[in-house]
């Protein structure tokens, strides 16, 4: 017997010595387990369900939660607020205050796109129901639940309703129409889902009868509903004979195909597990996936252009009846969860980060409860970990001692999350501003792992008409220190006969201005200066003396005149154009000289041409070589247009528009901060081809340091990307590549291998240089408009 044993041992080392050679040989690694956050995360608290009342107690709230490292403020936008005096009469005054008192405190903000009724569920202390009128839309059997006990519940518009994203669209737009101008504030956007926020059934209704920890209740009774169900059953089977077949039943008329009559049997009758079990609860489910498609879609197309930020929603932790004997995971079906892997396949589909509740929780598995919440973290947030989507945590009660918040730390460092939203504002801070007891809890146990914050870097870009020939920006941010006489030296902006600079002002919001030409001739404004807020201005000095005006925004092509841009597809590498308005006179040659475009692979002239209405134009290379259309030339009517040039000398061709990459499709923009002194930007859009190895050269951007490309990826709404050097070094974030979604990002990457880091927006570096002048000056230079 002891032989045996033995041979059994030599044998079993063997093959384990086998298997250990074979992973070697094919590369494969240990699954890392070190604990960690996820690089970019953050720590935020949801605010008052209820509307404010008192700014000023508010806003020395917030800046408490600043001052202890709080990140965020999420609050719920409510539909029912802003859309209620009827469809498409918006008003967003509340929510613009709220803003702005975010903004003051130094916080962040997340907006949650609050479509469903606040009121009615556990730890709700308001009553916001929907739009009124929105029901006159449709009937009540398409835009509401019905549960198995005839229970009708208008908490959220039900999915089976079909201008559920007409609605979902007109106020993600009006919302991005409103809140562009807080886009700094804003790092992402939640959507509510359904009932509380959370993308579910109304299963567990206090109002309908539900107590916890009972199963709850089907939704699916209307008449729409079932009729859903049973074109589904139809379509997937061909037939009322396929069903039969597929089921073992032996029904008689399409209208028998229903949800379960009887949801306790179901369960305990062993329904579940039958193949009508498994169809249904499969359909069910199914119903919120398509749902997800529906709001994440309406809320790409309007919200990504403007905001650029990642989009997520909410997947309740329904934890109660998990292991029961007779009814498992009952309460979870109800809610319409029953396969975790696709639900989150869906998010994943959908280019939408995953928020998941109850991480405070632990198991407790004995009777009626039978629930197992900590359980439940871990198998979602393991699926999550396996597709590439990105977690966000809550706590599902308020949480309370070391207990509640040590469960939170587990979580989050084991699974890498990305951010936790503190349940809420009240539980961290007191009503006059001082800390309650949790937040030393918070602090140490969530707060602590939060990846550094960027100091405030607001922006002040000008605009300077030439008066002078060569301009020069002497200035100061609102209380701050002047720059040295005479200031910073203005370089040409890309809109012909205008200076540009762009300065970091740092906290302040306003910046105070001298111009004058570097050599003692000032335009101060009789000594009062001039004053620019926040954004991008134009200035037009005054004529003999007087005052300048301030224009908000960027010129018009350069002036009040018609403008022409021109795209220009390098042929030439260093192309220049040479021009004149019809009728008006040429430049000197050889012109001037085109700015590389944001687009990748062309060169670019804004041309204000006064009157006329179309511009005269050839173009060369600044050293004597011509593409003249063979001396006739090439117009262009007052726009934007792209010259493509002919091949072997033949004419080139014109097209309405800026070029792909710059035109119609979604595009991202990235800043690459130079690791690789010469960087290579490999890419595909998500779903899409790759570029052929090692994909573009990126062209130096116009902030030091930094290489940048603009990729048109047409419909899509992601980028994948690996950087290299083009000759065979590569980073590409240990072969998973780097995700940048619609907008504009910036790279910076990694040391000793490790990965880089993404941050939403151009880069905002304040550098201290030396002017040509010999004066130093601050400025943040940001990309050509």
């Amino acid at each position: 017997m002891n032989s045996g044993r033995r041979l059994v041992k030599k044998a079993v080392m063997l093959l384990l010595s086998f298997v250990m050679l074979l992973g070697t040989l094919l590369g494969v690694s240990p699954a890392k387990t070190e604990a960690a956050v996820a690089n970019d995360f953050q720590a935020s608290v949801m605010g008052p369900l209820t509307q404010v009342t008192d700014w000023d107690a508010f806003k020395n709230q917030l800046r408490t939660l600043k001052s202890n490292g709080v990140y965020a403020i999420t609050t719920d936008v409510w539909w029912g607020l802003v859309e209620s005096a009827g469809d498409n009469q918006f008003d967003w005054t509340y929510y613009k205050n709220y803003g702005n008192a975010v903004r003051e405190a130094g916080l962040k903000w997340v907006p949650i796109l609050s479509t469903h009724k606040c009121g009615g569920n556990v730890g709700d202390d308001c009553n916001i129901p929907l739009p009124s009128w929105l029901w006159s839309k449709g009937t009540a059997d398409e835009m509401q639940f019905k549960s198995e006990t005839g229970y009708v519940n208008n908490e959220a518009i039900s999915p089976f309703w079909s201008g559920i994203g007409t609605q979902y669209s007109e106020l993600y737009g009006s919302f991005a129409d409103n809140f562009a101008s807080y886009k700094d504030i804003i790092p992402k956007i939640y959507l509510s889902g359904g009932p509380s926020g959370e993308l579910r059934f109304p299963s567990y209704y206090p109002a309908a009868g539900w107590s916890y920890p009972s199963r709850g209740k089907f939704q699916v009774y209307t008449d729409t509903a079932k009729a859903a169900f049973r074109t589904a059953m139809l379509a997937k089977y061909g037939s009322l004979s396929g069903v039969n077949s597929a089921w073992g039943t032996a029904l008689t008329g399409a209208e028998q195909i229903l949800p379960p009559g009887d949801g306790d049997g179901f369960y305990t009758n062993g329904g579940y597990t039958s193949a009508y079990g498994k169809d249904f609860l499969r359909w069910y489910q199914g119903v919120l996936e398509n749902h997800l498609g529906v709001i994440a879609a309406a809320a790409h197309q309007k919200l990504d252009p403007v905001f650029g930020v990642r989009i997520g929603a909410k997947v309740s932790g329904v934890h109660w009846q998990m292991t029961s004997p007779t009814m498992p995971h009952s309460a979870e079906q109800a809610a319409g969860y029953y396969d975790y892997n696709a639900l989150i396949q869906k998010f994943k589909d959908a280019n939408l980060d995953l928020t998941f509740t109850c991480l405070e929780m632990y198991d407790n598995s004995a009777s009626p409860n039978y629930s197992a919440p900590s359980t439940l973290v871990d198998t979602v947030s393991s699926i999550a970990n396996s597709k590439g989507v990105r977690l966000n945590g809550e706590n599902a009660l308020p949480a309370s001692g070391t207990g509640a918040f040590s469960k939170i730390e587990e979580k989050i460092t084991h699974f890498g999350y990305n951010g936790f939203t503190l349940l809420r504002l009240a539980n961290v801070v007191n009503a006059d501003g001082s800390v309650t007891g949790e937040m030393a809890n918070f602090k140490n146990y969530v707060v602590k792992y939060a990846a550094p914050v960027d100091p405030v870097h607001n922006l002040v870009t000008v605009y300077y008409k030439k008066g002078f020939a060569t301009p020069y920006m002497h200035y100061r941010p609102a209380g701050g220190s002047w720059t040295t006489v005479p200031g910073v030296k203005m370089t040409d902006a890309e809109v012909q006969g205008y200076a540009k600079a762009t300065i970091d002002i740092g906290s302040a919001t306003q910046l105070e201005v001298a111009f004058n030409d570097g050599a003692g001739q000032w335009d101060s404004n009789a000594t009062k200066n001039y004053f620019f807020n926040v954004g991008t201005w134009t200035y037009t000095p005054g004529t003999n003396g007087a005052a300048g005006t301030i224009a908000s925004g960027a010129p018009s092509g350069g002036g009040t005149g018609n403008s022409v841009t021109v795209y220009y597809k390098k042929g030439f590498a260093t192309p220049y154009i040479h021009y004149r308005p019809a009728g008006g006179s040429w430049t000197t040659a050889p012109g001037v000289k085109m700015a590389d475009a944001e687009v990748q692979g062309y060169a670019k002239a804004t041309i204000d041409i006064g009157s006329a209405t179309q511009l005269e134009v050839a173009f060369n290379d600044g050293a004597g070589q011509w593409d003249s259309n063979a001396t006739k030339n090439y117009f262009f009517n007052v726009g934007t247009w792209t010259y493509t040039p002919g091949t072997n000398g033949a004419a080139g061709s014109i097209a309405s528009g800026a070029p792909s990459g710059g035109g119609t499709g979604n595009s991202v923009t990235v800043y690459y901060k130079k690791g690789f002194a010469t960087p290579y930007i490999h890419y595909r859009p998500a779903g899409g081809s790759w570029t052929t190895v090692p994909g573009v050269k990126m062209a130096d951007a116009e902030v030091q340091g930094y290489a940048k490309a603009t990729i048109d990826i047409g419909s899509a709404t992601q980028l994948e990307v690996a950087f290299n050097n083009g000759a065979g070094q590569w980073d590409s974030n240990a072969t998973k590549n780097y995700f940048f979604n619609v907008g504009t990002w910036t790279y910076t990457p990694g040391t000793n291998g490790a990965a880089g880091s993404i941050t939403q927006g151009a880069p905002q570096v304040a550098l201290t240089d030396i002017d040509p002048s010999g004066q130093a000056g601050v400025l943040t230079w940001l990309a050509a408009a």
